[in-house]
């Protein structure tokens, strides 16, 4: 039983391996659409939320939406909503998987700037996690980066997820950016203009 479960567990690690590396194959050669498809921003975030907070309780994680951070006047957008959640997954569920139990992450959304056409969304995730080293910030974004072999055993870390993240923020014309210590925690900001509806 131990063996089947070990090699179900490898199976899986194995098959999202692959996933990330096709979806960076994509990124690279640019087979984004540029959909313009309608959503509510508020329904997107409760869903990527709700599936953050299920996984974090598995592992006695705290998961706090804050709302008194956040600011949301314009929800009624336009855009790639499946690229949007995926960017907010990844970088939540990056925050829970380099969370020890007991420790908390923090996410919030506030609306920086609108016209007539266009909202700048920041939505912030901060961790009080294991953190990064300053030596390996610059490098977190370069594919199969890992700041060591521990990362890759212990948390089935493939060292793709936060390098597909930034070229779909590339894409959406907008920025991603990170600030850690080590043995504190890490704060991941992404800026998205987004079309209104």
């Amino acid at each position: 039983k131990r063996c089947r479960d070990q090699v179900m567990k490898s199976s899986k690690y194995l098959v999202s391996i692959v996933s990330d590396i096709l979806e960076m194959n994509k990124l690279e050669f640019e087979e984004f659409s540029d959909q313009e498809l309608s959503f509510d921003l508020a329904d997107l975030l409760s869903r990527a939320n709700t599936g953050k907070q299920i996984l974090a309780e598995e592992k006695n994680v705290e998961f706090v939406v804050d709302w008194e951070k956040s600011d949301m006047r314009h929800t009624g957008l336009k855009g790639n909503p499946v690229y949007l959640e995926r960017i907010l997954t990844t970088v939540a569920d990056n925050a829970v998987k380099f969370t020890e139990p007991g420790g908390c992450v923090q996410v919030w959304c506030v609306e920086k700037e609108a016209d007539y056409d266009y909202v700048v969304y920041e939505f912030t995730c901060a961790d009080n996690g294991i953190g990064m080293s300053e030596a390996f910030i610059p490098h977190v974004f370069e594919m199969f980066s890992q700041e060591n072999e521990t990362c890759r055993s212990r948390y089935e870390e493939t060292g793709l997820g936060l390098a597909i993240t930034r070229s779909a923020v590339l894409m959406h014309n907008g920025s991603i950016k990170v600030s850690s210590t080590e043995n504190e925690g890490t704060t991941f900001v992404v800026r998205i203009p987004l079309k209104q509806k």
